[in-house]
């Protein structure tokens, strides 16, 4: 399969080129996911929308992003790429394994990505403040604070992803506890 033409084969609603190529790779995920990242962080947002679609498919089942993965994932963050792209790499975040070191470049694009006008890219991104904070715990005073003053403002979107976020914060204290 030539996954390049499959991606770019799409047509702006249908996600079949996308499902066809993640049906293609999906048995062997560690050389695909490589190639995907690279046509993620590629200048054509078809290429960026379908790669990172791909990619979030894998991680929903089970392909676990880490090291150099991991990394070029996170990166795509702090460029500029298709909204659906960023949202694609946002709800991937549950998936990642992000590194100590990626941390505060991660937290930084996120409090970027919070200012979007985009309600949904704002709402992953609050959404991946909370999965940041739940792998450190140093952070979950800050997130909570910040989750608290947007409660009340943000669109029900946003809010429902933070009652999300608070949810998983919630559970993971009490396995602490």
């Amino acid at each position: 399969m030539d996954i390049v033409s499959t991606l770019r084969s799409y047509d702006g609603k249908r996600v079949a080129p996308f499902r066809a190529v993640a049906e293609a790779v999906q048995e062997m995920p560690g050389q695909a996911v490589p190639r995907l990242l690279d046509l993620a962080a590629s200048e054509e947002p078809e290429l960026q929308v379908g790669a990172t679609w791909v990619i979030k498919y894998l991680a929903e089942r089970g392909v676990v992003l880490r090291g150099p993965q991991a990394g070029g994932l996170l990166q795509l963050l702090g460029r500029r790429i298709a909204p659906h792209a960023t949202l694609h790499v946002l709800q991937t975040l549950p998936f990642v394994e992000v590194a100590r070191a990626d941390e505060p470049a991660l937290k930084r694009a996120l409090l970027a990505l919070i200012k979007s006008r985009r309600v949904f890219v704002r709402a992953w991104a609050y959404n991946g403040l909370g999965v940041l904070a739940v792998r450190n715990p140093g952070m979950r005073g800050e997130v909570e604070g910040l989750f608290d003053l947007v409660a009340e403002t943000e669109t029900a979107a946003v809010r429902v992803r933070i009652r999300h976020a608070r949810a998983a914060l919630v559970a993971r204290s009490a396995k602490e506890g």
